[in-house]
């Protein structure tokens, strides 16, 4: 829930602010997964090296690195 309602609000708020949002998410359980919620969303593992390669892809101009939950915490 947690994870949900933070990467939620994130993304509705990068929005309401005129940018486009690309979501990384490890879990397709999640309601953060449902593609109205976000602008791009791929479902990878959450480690340095792919969210890097999602950087390199989609060359955005910022990044929000963490929203909740322990895994992308300790990125």
């Amino acid at each position: 829930v947690e994870f949900d309602w933070c990467s939620v609000n994130a993304v509705q708020t990068a929005r309401e602010l005129g940018y486009a949002s690309v979501m990384i998410n490890y879990n397709p359980e999640t309601v953060s997964t449902d593609y109205d919620m976000c602008d791009r969303l791929y479902f990878d593992e959450l480690t340095f090296e792919r969210v890097m390669d999602v950087i390199d892809l989609e060359n955005p101009k910022g990044v929000i690195v963490s929203v909740g939950g322990q895994i992308p915490n300790n990125l």
